[in-house]
């Protein structure tokens, strides 16, 4: 697996680059010991991490992550990755659509384990957000479509947009566009076709030179034979590629799905427990791993990466992977969706918010806005007694504005920073009730909610939820509930 490191120190007089080099030393420990190869490291230098949007390191990270540079991010702890609940929620969104994982190098369970429960609650409505204003910028797109203005897209090579910003024909381009499809339906390779367009210097939309990828992509895009699909609505304009050419060129382009139609086993398999197990004798971070039999069936499992090592191997067996989520899965939903244990999470969570919301920069907004208010009363009473110069009224409309200002600021804090209501928490947990456990979605969501980690052995499994006991029986587990299942294969 490769990744990078993310590190960060806010301004102070006790925060020095030291910090940053502790924070890289931990992580590419951590990263050594779970096989992570790191491939970089950002780092933002005297900025708080209360706004993502203030750090520059943070951007390109995230940019990079959804580019698909890299697999993973190890940050120290979670507040190095962030101090504000829902950038966290958000930004952690938008790694997981990329594909990417994040790991904390100093803490398993970041900031306490409900905090988990109410990131993912955080996540959720982000989600709900994300999609909801995703529909109604799509319905925006729509209306301009229908206007024959295709605004936003990048336009493949050989197209351009007029002083309307309706969609031609780049005459200067779109006849080294008909010669590549040409010579590729007539048998050249990519290379050639490659090399062709490098010589005639045309280059892809952000001005690097052509590639395999690129001109192999240009090949299969049927915009090139005048028809634009967007939003589902159908666009047509003047064609650069004739049908028949067209076909031509997809004939000859190989893919390697067209090479692999029977290569069964090799698609990506989803591990649900994966970046959350570990092995219970050398603590190394379980992987991934799958067999083919004699008669070609596929077996997937988890194993110890130094199971088969030389040297002094690791004892754990390989243990088939459904076997172990299947487990997991259970076990989870009979400790955790009791309605005792739905309402003390929803208790817990609704602590942390009201511990977060004396951190929220509302309350010296609201603080102001009472001072205001005050000397408002005080500047009234003087005048209603009938001795107020004319300088006092004109300071009683300054207040006023003021208190109008603090006011706008206050709303606008309270929606950057929302205090999510009790009944909303508790239908979000009770909502896993009546999943289907069989479904790969809520089996997904589940173990992602409320399992913070699995530590594997021959014979059984300790399960490490996102809730703290009042009275641990286990000290090892730091107050987190732990749940112990075994099996015989």
């Amino acid at each position: 697996m490769t990744g990078v490191i993310y590190a960060r120190y806010s301004e102070g007089p006790h925060q020095t680059d030291q910090s940053i080099e502790g924070q890289v030393a931990d992580c590419k420990a951590y990263a050594a010991r779970n096989g992570i190869e790191i491939l970089g490291v950002y780092a933002d230098r005297h900025i708080s991490g209360k706004s993502a949007a203030t750090r520059p390191e943070f951007q390109r990270l995230i940019e990079d992550a959804q580019a698909g540079r890299f697999e993973c991010v190890v940050v120290w702890k979670i507040d190095r990755f962030g101090r504000n609940r829902e950038d966290i929620a958000l930004y952690k969104l938008k790694l997981k659509r990329a594909g990417v994982k994040l790991f904390y190098a100093a803490e398993s369970v970041p900031e306490g384990p409900e905090g988990i429960i109410l990131e993912s609650v955080l996540e959720g409505i982000a989600e709900y957000y994300s999609e909801d204003l995703r529909q109604k910028v799509i319905r925006g797109r729509r209306e301009t479509l229908k206007k024959g203005i295709l605004a936003g897209e990048v336009l493949p090579i050989g197209y351009k947009r007029d002083e309307n910003r309706h969609v031609i024909i780049d005459e200067e381009k779109a006849p080294l566009v008909r010669e590549v499809f040409r010579k590729y339906a007539a048998g050249d390779g990519l290379k050639s076709c490659v090399a062709y367009l490098n010589d005639h210097h045309v280059t892809g939309a952000r001005g690097a030179k052509m590639s395999t990828g690129v001109v192999g992509r240009m090949l299969r895009n049927r915009r090139y034979l005048g028809i634009f699909d967007e939003c589902g609505v159908e666009l047509r304009f003047d064609p650069i590629i004739d049908p028949q050419t067209f076909e031509e060129a997809q004939k000859m382009h190989k893919t390697s799905r067209n090479r692999n139609i029977n290569a069964s086993g090799k698609a990506k398999e989803a591990y649900l427990l994966s970046c959350r197990c570990f092995c219970g004798y050398c603590r190394t971070m379980i992987v991934a791993d799958c067999g083919t039999g004699k008669m070609g069936k596929v077996y997937r499992y988890y194993a110890c990466p130094k199971h088969k090592r030389g040297g002094d191997p690791c004892e754990l067996k390989p243990i088939p992977r459904d076997v172990l989520e299947d487990l997991v899965v259970s076990a989870t939903v009979e400790d955790m969706l009791t309605d005792e244990t739905i309402k003390a999470l929803t208790d817990e969570v609704m602590d942390i918010q009201t511990e977060g919301a004396k951190e929220s920069p509302a309350v010296p907004l609201r603080a102001a806005l009472d001072g205001n208010k005050k000397k408002q009363a005080n500047l009234v009473r003087a005048i209603e007694l009938g001795n107020a110069p004319d300088i006092l009224v004109s300071r009683l409309q300054e207040l006023t504005d003021e208190a109008a200002e603090l006011e706008q600021k206050i709303r606008q804090a309270e929606y950057e920073r929302p205090t999510i209501p009790r009944d909303v928490i508790e239908g979000w947990l009770r909502s896993f009730k009546n999943g289907d456990k069989k479904d790969p979605e809520f089996r997904k969501r589940l173990i992602e909610t409320f399992v913070a980690r699995v530590d594997v052995y021959n014979d059984k499994a300790v399960i490490y939820y996102n809730i703290t006991e009042k009275k641990p029986k286990n000290k090892a587990a730091s107050g987190v509930r732990i749940r112990p299942v075994t099996w015989s294969i």
